[in-house]
């Protein structure tokens, strides 16, 4: 729906930052690739160097950047323009459950056993946003969703996220999809919904893909990403602390 559409100018900006961030990431991968013997942890760092990149695409355009938590180490950024009271994170596809957000999906696909406290609390923002007035958007392309935290917060990071509900009207989702070239072909805007837990797409993102920020990436490259991917769908996630699971937590305790 239009009046939940973001500007075409920040449309552009958070793209734009997106590409700029994969970039950065695939040459620190490049670079890692060949000066270490082993570094398939680094595909972990994806979501910062994208996530600091947005932060500095959307600056000038009068987007703040919070540091926030999502677990017990994990971080991520807000981005917050607080004119239009209007709150949104990016997240990689492959772990976002649209029809359970709170959830989202584990490295398998499957989704998810445990709940995200942080993603519940931010999707309160949204509690007064009539849904039944956002028509279906079709995207130019299926896409397969992400997420990836799971959520134990201290009592202080409840009450952080608590503030925001009454400092924004709208929270959104950017969701980016990585194909199997290892290139971003899809990026989306979502708004999930508190009362269904389900995630509406507002507004399909990819055509502000163009050539000035077009990533490119050669045979080399994409083998290194090929390979790192085929070993972190193993759920070897949890040990880097990343989509902690309550049952393995105690297990292992």
């Amino acid at each position: 729906m239009t009046d939940f559409k973001l500007t075409t100018e920040l449309n552009q900006r958070i793209v734009d930052g997106l590409m700029d961030g994969y970039r950065e990431y695939l040459e620190v991968r490049r670079e890692k690739s060949r000066s270490m013997k082993v570094s398939g942890a680094y595909a972990w760092v994806k979501g910062n160097h994208i996530d600091d990149q947005v932060s500095k695409a959307c600056k000038l355009f009068g987007v703040e950047s919070k540091l926030a938590k999502a677990g017990l180490t994990w971080q991520y950024l807000q981005f917050q323009h607080h004119e239009n009271k209007i709150l949104f994170i990016v997240k990689n596809a492959r772990y976002f459950n649209k029809e359970q957000v709170s959830r989202g999906k584990d490295a398998l696909g499957k989704a998810s056993k445990n709940k995200m406290s942080y993603m519940e609390d931010l999707m309160r923002i949204n509690s007064n946003i009539d849904f039944k007035s956002i028509p279906t958007e079709r995207a130019n392309r299926s896409i397969q969703l992400e997420l990836l935290e799971e959520g134990f917060l201290n009592e202080q990071d409840h009450y952080d996220i608590g503030k925001i509900k009454s400092e924004f009207d709208r929270f959104y989702i950017v969701v980016y999809a990585i194909d199997e070239s290892q290139l971003i072909s899809n990026i989306s805007l979502f708004m999930p919904n508190p009362k269904d837990n389900k995630a509406y797409l507002i507004d399909d993102l990819t055509k502000y893909i163009n050539a000035s920020n077009m990533v490119q990436i050669d045979d080399e490259l994409r083998e290194v990403l090929i390979n790192s991917d085929d070993i972190n769908n193993n759920m070897d996630a949890y040990k880097f602390d990343i989509g902690i699971n309550e049952e393995i937590t105690k297990k292992e305790g």
